[in-house]
């Protein structure tokens, strides 16, 4: 069954857009230190219950991260990613999101 967010929204869509158009492609091994260091944010943020979904975007026009964060406004949003290590590799843009329908997670194991 899905559910359907009422406005204003609590979700809120990240869109992180490197610092060079080849980033994924030409990281160095500092870049991917800090690219694991932010996989490790992501998780905690999972464990908190404020991340709900966030992965690459192989885009053929140029490959970005997203995410969507579940919050109580945008300045708290903004808050959680000044913790984000891959401030230091690219910027975030954020925008709220309208009424959502949003699956439940599935049962462990199918």
């Amino acid at each position: 069954m899905l559910r359907i967010n009422p406005m204003p929204s609590s979700l809120f869509f990240v869109r992180l857009i490197s610092n060079r158009p080849d980033f994924a492609m030409t990281m160095t091994a500092d870049e991917q230190a800090t690219m694991r260091a932010h996989g490790e944010f992501l998780q905690g943020q999972l464990a908190a219950g404020t991340l709900v979904v966030a992965g690459p975007v192989l885009d053929p026009a140029g490959i970005f991260g997203m995410a969507v964060f579940e919050a109580e406004s945008l300045d708290e949003v903004r808050r959680i990613l000044e913790r984000d290590p891959a401030r230091a590799i690219g910027r975030h843009e954020v925008t709220p999101m309208g009424p959502s329908s949003v699956r439940p997670a599935r049962p462990t194991g199918t």
